[in-house]
């Protein structure tokens, strides 16, 4: 599989966002046009966003929860209910922010010419122009995670030089730049102090105010190998060059998310221009060869083939319409796959912040829904893959953003709840913030976000098989989620403890009366997620040995009396309390689903009732137009994978490429909003249709559509830290590669049309060889 491409490519540049292809070291992101007129790079920081340190500001919060709860159980009057939780809403999160672009504009040679190409290479993460009938030999765009830069390299066709100015745009204020004649370029500007998203609709929804907000920096370097370097009005001019490099390092003043930004513009530039020395240090050569290793030591751990790739040779946006068309890709539909881990890679690498709504790449001021952390299911799918798609490092910024959000939810847990341990509603931003922000109760009144984050910290212990991160980091976030739920629980009716109030996040339904309603004791999702936190919990503290004796008492107690989740009259999964009438049938979320995945109380052999309730739901949910944005048709693929059906899932891959795909590849809210969850939750997609490791089975090739016949994968991670390799023909399981640091006895699954064959141990791995049955 080494010689196969994995390249996206056109025959013209971008023209908007959408068609730009993605760069990133984690902490820097670059968007590449890839014109040769006019060459754009739109420039993102992880840590740029609007705003500062704040809190919810809520008074009185114990006593209005009270009183929510008094009124609901006094007359059922949901409404009134529902009003009285926005007196429990904070200000909302804050809004990710672009730096702005650095343009490279050509001032002499040949108005056309033949040859154009633009790539983005995944195995190298070098992005790479061509066109040689316009003088340019190569130009390639890299984001550098060793050296923390972004680099840009240009290369002349013989005979021919590079001629054009260097120059800096940016859409905020208190801008400063300067140019220097030495090839230097230094600019400094402000962001606003504070932005609103745009489903609010406010009339001045951007604030920006003199002195307040965060600054950024960035200083860019240029070294050519011949020609002049001028500087005019605070640009670079170049002439006569037949190479030429430009290093660019920029930040901001961003020092933690308790603290107000800095405001020394001398000091961020200074810093700037420390990461620009370190990496002058090493020639142009030796910061590409530095990068690519880098890159290569996580991109290549996992390879995965679906058959003819000779569809490489065709353009990228080429290849989306014939599938828009009806045609069949199945080498598109494993770049996607593989695109999922390199945005990964490019958007999340320790020490950095955490992937938001679009991982590390923004260009609006005012982006949609602030492209923060949405904790109800869209930050949570950014990070499906890591575990499996083994980049068990790219997982940590996850990990470090719910330590965080852990400390800020308690202070949240207690001001507005009275409880303890911590609680995180349906935001969170740079700034962590964790109460229920401003706007309709249907999304705000949500305290499971903790409860559910907690998972990825045991799921990355489980896959690493890191018995001292589950100790040290994974217990006390599970411990402290557990105690929120014990607090905030009250015993119903029938003496069961629920949550109230509660959404099924931002779906609703009708009441007996016909009025929309959101607020219910307990539904489907809460379930779900109470008891797998309180199993977790109990698992842990006897596993850790750190769990206290009454503590765990206390929670098999309350594990008891959590409702089960039930199916309906019509043998669907209830999604609410009651069977309510569904106000949208075909509503994007699928969080009753939660149980099936990302959870795993439903499974397709141990609980075969809540499994065949789980399709019905789904299938109902679909056929209803379901599965309408990127991050909802890639749950479906999780989910139909779960239940082990093969051609489920590949229908709504394919449906993923033909409805929710841009033209870069990158995923689709409608009606054109670029969201990354999409792309990450195909990814996972994908691989759980080859290999499911929960319920402590091993479930090889779970869910293989007729679609993929043949096919082989490398290097998929499955819990207790096992690398699985694969391969198939004519839809049948020939061989497995079973690779782990340690011996573990589990249930191994595999497809009823096989029956294992040959099995051979050596130096730690197990290779498995299959017939037909």
């Amino acid at each position: 599989m080494e010689g196969r491409a994995l390249t996206i490519w056109y025959n013209q540049p971008a023209r908007q966002w959408d068609e730009a292809l993605p760069v990133g070291n984690g902490r820097l992101g670059a968007m590449v046009f890839g014109g040769l007129d006019e060459e754009r790079l739109a420039l993102n920081v992880d840590t740029l966003w609007s705003g500062g340190p704040h809190e919810a500001e809520v008074a009185d919060g114990p006593q209005v929860l009270a009183e929510i709860r008094e009124r609901f159980a006094a007359d059922g009057d949901r409404t009134a209910a529902a009003d009285l939780t926005r007196r429990l809403q904070g200000p909302d999160s804050e809004s990710y922010q672009p730096l702005g672009d650095l343009w490279l504009r050509r001032t002499a040679g040949p108005a056309s010419g033949h040859g154009y190409r633009r790539s983005l290479d995944l195995r190298t993460a070098v992005a790479s122009v061509t066109c040689p009938g316009r003088g340019l030999e190569r130009r390639d765009v890299l984001a550098s995670y060793p050296d923390q830069v972004v680099m840009v390299r240009m290369r002349a066709t013989a005979g021919r030089t590079l001629d054009f100015e260097v120059g800096f745009s940016t859409p905020h204020r208190e801008v400063e730049c300067a140019a220097a004649p030495d090839g230097s370029l230094r600019a400094t500007g402000r962001v606003p102090a504070h932005v609103d998203p745009p489903h609010h609709g406010l009339p001045d929804p951007v604030d920006y105010r003199e002195g307040r907000g965060m600054l950024f920096g960035i200083a860019v370097d240029l070294r050519t190998d011949a020609g002049t370097v001028a500087a005019l009005d605070g640009r670079l001019s170049v002439s006569g060059a037949h190479e030429a490099t430009l290093l660019i390092a920029a930040d901001s003043s961003f020092r933690d998310w308790r603290t107000e930004p800095g405001d020394d513009r001398g000091e961020l530039l200074r810093r700037c221009a420390a990461v620009l020395d370190a990496a002058r240090e090493r020639t142009p050569d030796e910061i590409v060869r530095r990068h690519v290793e880098d890159h290569r030591v996580l991109f290549d751990r996992v390879e995965l083939e679906l058959g003819d790739a000779g569809g490489g040779q065709i353009p990228t946006d080429e290849r989306l319409r014939r599938i828009r068309q009806g045609g069949a890709d199945p080498a598109l539909e494993a770049l996607l796959f593989d695109y999922g881990r390199y945005l990964l890679i490019a958007s999340s690498r320790p020490g950095t912040q955490a992937a938001n709504l679009q991982g590390v790449w923004c260009e609006d001021v005012q982006p949609s829904w602030s492209c923060d952390y949405t904790t109800n299911i869209n930050v949570q799918m950014n990070y499906w893959a890591a575990e499996t798609a083994n980049l068990a490092e790219c997982h940590l910024p996850m990990a470090d953003l719910i330590d965080a959000l852990s400390e800020s939810g308690a202070h949240t847990a207690r001001t507005l709840y009275g409880c303890g341990g911590w609680v995180v509603h349906h935001n969170a931003d740079l700034w962590k913030v964790s109460w229920p922000v401003r706007g309709e109760p249907m999304w705000a009144m949500w305290p499971m976000g903790a409860a559910w984050l907690c998972r990825h910290l045991v799921d990355h212990a489980e896959f690493t098989d890191d018995g001292e991160f589950l100790a040290r980091r994974a217990w006390p976030a599970v411990r402290d989620a557990a105690r929120f739920l014990l607090d905030f629980l009250i015993e119903d009716a029938d003496g069961r403890l629920v949550t109230f109030p509660s959404t099924s996040p931002e779906n609703t339904f009708l009441d007996a009366g016909g009025q929309r309603q959101c607020l219910d004791a307990a539904p489907a999702m809460d379930r779900w997620i109470m008891r797998e936190l309180f199993r977790t919990a109990l698992d842990l503290a006897q596993r850790t040995s750190l769990g206290d004796g009454d503590f765990a008492a206390e929670i098999q107690n309350a594990l008891k009396r959590v409702p089960e989740p039930q199916a309906g009259p019509d043998g669907r999964l209830l999604e609410w309390s009651e069977p309510f009438d569904e106000y949208e049938p075909g509503h994007r979320h699928l969080s009753h689903l939660y149980g099936l995945y990302p959870g795993d109380e439903i499974d397709l052999e141990l609980t075969p009732d809540l499994a065949l309730a789980a399709r019905r739901s789904l299938e109902h949910r679909l056929a209803h137009d379901g599965g309408g944005t990127g991050w909802s048709r890639a749950w479906a693929v999780c989910l139909w994978a779960r239940l082990g059906d093969g051609d489920g899932a590949h229908e709504s891959v394919r449906r993923m490429l033909s409805d929710h795909i841009a033209p870069n590849l990158l995923g689709l809210h409608p009606p054109h909003v670029f969201q990354i969850d999409g792309n990450f939750g195909y990814t996972a997609g994908i691989a759980e249709m080859l290999v499911q490791s929960h319920r402590k089975m091993l479930r090889l090739l779970p869910a293989l559509p007729a679609a993929w016949p043949t096919g082989r994968v490398r290097g998929l991670r499955a819990r207790g830290g096992t690398v699985v390799d694969l391969s198939w023909a004519d839809g049948r399981l020939l061989e497995a590669t079973l690779t782990s640091d340690r011996v573990e006895q589990r249930l191994l699954l595999v497809p009823d049309n096989v029956v294992l064959a040959e099995t051979t141990v050596t130096d730690g791995s197990t290779l498995l060889r299959f017939e037909a049955a």
